[in-house]
């Protein structure tokens, strides 16, 4: 008589690795726009919160992006009238490093390129905060993603957005979905790149504090990652109109016991 393996199905919980405890992650933002700008915002307190509880370096980011801040941009992402005209990578770069004294890195290089390999290839976290459909696939599809960088993805319309926390390499997919697994449209979408050409045509478009909505969201992914060591978080949906935000925990993998 043959037996039958009893199976469970267990939910997946991601652990950061011990190594963070020794040395700064590695922190790749790719996008430094709404998204981005108030991703290296947090990740800025982060470094702060981390160095005061005795981590002894902190974080280790860098924040690719080649836009220059122009006019419509400030408000809604986090610029000022000193800033227009400069890469906003650089801008964001430096104004944390004189704050903080840290040595964070800018580079005002459109993604991908020969600048981005390096930081690919030593990359623990990348943070997309680039809505566009074919940076996600450059991402995806980079034959220089370390076995076991994780990856968040930012993404938002008017009044709402999502976030997606999974393996950048294909080899821990299957457990670690992806954005590119949440949305498998995302393959064949186009990319729009129509820009807005004023403050208020930019808040029309988008809700002033839906990149700040949906980034907060994110980050306390990334957080939870840092201060306690795990999360069960994959997906997270955000919905100014209606108030609702909504996390969903990572897939259920099926076990043989």
């Amino acid at each position: 008589m043959s037996v039958h393996p009893i199976t469970a199905k267990q939910l997946p919980i991601y652990k950061t690795p011990a190594s963070w405890l020794e040395r700064a992650p590695r922190i790749l933002v790719i996008g430094a726009g709404g998204n981005g700008s108030e991703v290296v915002d947090a990740l800025a307190s982060f470094h702060h919160a981390l160095r005061s509880l005795g981590h002894p370096k902190g974080l280790d980011v860098t924040v690719i992006d080649d836009a220059i801040v122009r006019e419509p941009n400030l408000v809604r992402q986090r610029f000022w009238p000193c800033d227009l005209g400069q890469y906003k990578s650089i801008s964001l770069v430096n104004r944390y490093n004189l704050m903080l004294g840290t040595t964070w890195v800018a580079l005002p290089f459109r993604f991908p390129s020969h600048e981005s390999k390096e930081v690919i290839r030593a990359a623990d976290v990348i943070i997309s905060a680039v809505d566009l459909p074919s940076a996600r696939r450059a991402i995806a599809s980079s034959p220089l993603l370390p076995r076991n960088c994780m990856w968040l993805d930012l993404g938002n319309e008017a009044r709402h957005g999502q976030v997606v926390f999974g393996a950048a390499h294909v080899d821990k997919r299957s457990i670690y979905p992806n954005v590119m697994d949440a949305y498998p449209e995302i393959g064949t979408l186009e990319d729009d790149t129509k820009k807005s050409c004023s403050v208020a045509e930019a808040i029309r478009s988008q809700d002033c504090l839906v990149n700040r909505a949906v980034t907060t969201a994110g980050m306390s992914i990334v957080w939870e990652l840092l201060r306690t060591g795990e999360t069960d978080k994959h997906w997270i949906t955000v919905d100014l109109a209606s108030g609702c935000q909504n996390a969903f925990p990572f897939p259920a993998v099926q076990h043989c016991a």
